[in-house]
């Protein structure tokens, strides 16, 4: 059976042996419990029965001076009459036999003070032998003899039924459990059919999910849970890798060219070269960085976005972010108010990603002499924020709910800038933002430019 257990056999067959088994051990211990009371009852109204019937005989001769002497054959035979399957044989003081039942004739009956079983032919006795000065003043022994056959043969019949009983209702569990088992793993065998035939080019398989509210159920509608952020899943990944495709299309088309115009004219031509050499160099480093942005997101998506937090003064590094636009983009006003000290447990390099990140994408859409807002301050005790607004053409109702999204850009029209990027910014962004459990709010509307507002909780040490 442990073999059974241990080798890749069906479930239904293992719950269903086991269960047999179970009913098979329950149904020996009832049998056996059943054969035990019976067989003790029937013992003891054996016993009870004579040892009532052996004081009666006794009693009734107790004023006769040799009892012994004075059972006669004849005497015991009317004895045997009015007692059922009872007989008696009166032995001497030395044993020998006076006078006995008809029935005991040419028995061998044993010699025993307690009450024993013993065999004589295909007859089962039992016999009980009372010393009788027990009772009255003469010596000899009075032996009570009854036929117990029938109880025995009752017992042993008794024993074949429940066995017979056993072995039937052994093999109706192991039938019933069976086909019950197999109807209760149905749902089961329905997953295992939906997923042998689900493929990453057809995911909208689904189970049909009835009947009562048990863990079956529970279980269909867990897989159909499942197939549905799997789904999802594929698709964003089929997404992802479309988009880069196509970002990674453009630089290397660009690289391309600049080489196949190297080859013919950068031998003779020097500002040919150098300009072929410069934008070579500018696309590879834009892939670059688009391939870095694509690993940090990975690394994200996996959960294993690595940080090296310590404990830093946030508007310090917010001037410092903020120095460094204002000598590259010259022409826009950056002003900073900030109307707490914020000391933020976390990964400065990160961070300084995340800002860098919002303010150029505030400039991408801030015209020239136009301002950029940034704010920093605290909720509570416990949260701040910091706010970005440009002054740009805003961000249309449609766009909203897609710009966290990889690769996602808004109506170009709206930028003011010929190189826009790739479109990952503000999904790394958010992934920073969602790795220290903050939010990012967005008021936007077309022509009244864009406010970030990112709420971060002061993460202890």
């Amino acid at each position: 059976m442990f073999d059974f257990f241990s080798k890749k056999s069906k479930i239904s067959w293992k719950i269903t042996i086991l269960y047999a088994f179970m009913f098979m051990m329950l149904l020996f211990l009832v049998n056996l419990s059943i054969y035990f009371f019976l067989s003790s009852f029937i013992d003891d109204n054996i016993q009870k029965s004579i040892n009532n019937t052996s004081e009666l005989v006794l009693s009734q001769f107790s004023g006769i001076g040799d009892p012994v002497n004075f059972f006669e054959t004849d005497i015991l035979q009317q004895i045997s009459r009015s007692e059922e399957n009872i007989f008696f044989r009166v032995l001497d003081k030395d044993g020998k036999v006076n006078a006995q039942s008809k029935y005991l004739e040419n028995m061998d009956i044993p010699f025993s003070l307690e009450i024993e079983e013993f065999r004589s032919g295909n007859k089962i006795m039992a016999v009980k032998t009372i010393p009788v000065n027990k009772f009255v003043f003469s010596r000899g022994y009075l032996q009570v003899v009854r036929d117990i056959t029938f109880e025995k043969n009752f017992l042993d019949f008794l024993i074949i039924v429940l066995t017979f009983a056993a072995g039937i209702g052994a093999l109706i569990s192991v039938f019933l459990g069976y086909f019950t088992t197999r109807k209760m793993l149905s749902p089961i065998n329905k997953v295992t059919e939906a997923a042998r035939k689900i493929s990453s080019s057809d995911l909208g398989r689904r189970l049909e999910v009835s009947g009562p509210d048990d863990e079956l159920k529970k279980l269909a509608l867990t897989f159909n849970s499942m197939l549905d952020r799997l789904e999802k899943s594929f698709k964003r990944q089929k997404q992802f890798v479309s988009d880069a495709s196509h970002e990674l299309r453009t630089p290397i088309s660009v690289i391309k060219g600049y080489v196949d115009l190297l080859d013919r004219w950068g031998k003779e031509k020097e500002d040919v070269r150098d300009e072929a050499i410069d934008a070579i160099k500018k696309e590879t480093d834009n892939m670059k960085k688009l391939m870095e942005n694509l690993l940090l997101l990975a690394r994200g998506d996996d959960s294993e976005l690595k940080k090296e937090e310590n404990l830093f003064d946030f508007n310090n590094l917010v001037e410092e972010i903020i120095k460094e636009f204002k000598v590259m983009e010259s022409d826009i006003t950056l002003i900073f108010e900030d109307d707490a000290e914020i000391e933020f447990y976390g990964d400065p390099n990160l961070f300084k990603q995340l800002f860098r990140i919002f303010l150029d994408n505030a400039v991408k859409f801030t015209a020239k002499n136009g301002k950029i807002k940034i704010k920093l301050g605290r909720l509570d005790k416990e949260n701040f924020f910091f706010s970005i607004a440009d002054d740009g053409p805003g961000i249309s109702q449609s766009d909203l709910p897609f710009i966290f999204d990889r690769f996602y850009q808004a109506d170009k029209s709206r930028s003011r800038k010929s190189n826009k990027g790739s479109g990952l910014g503000l999904a790394i962004a958010k992934q920073i933002i969602d790795s220290y459990n903050g939010t990012i709010e967005i008021e936007s509307s077309e022509k009244e430019g864009t406010k970030f507002i990112v709420k971060l909780p002061l993460k202890e040490k």
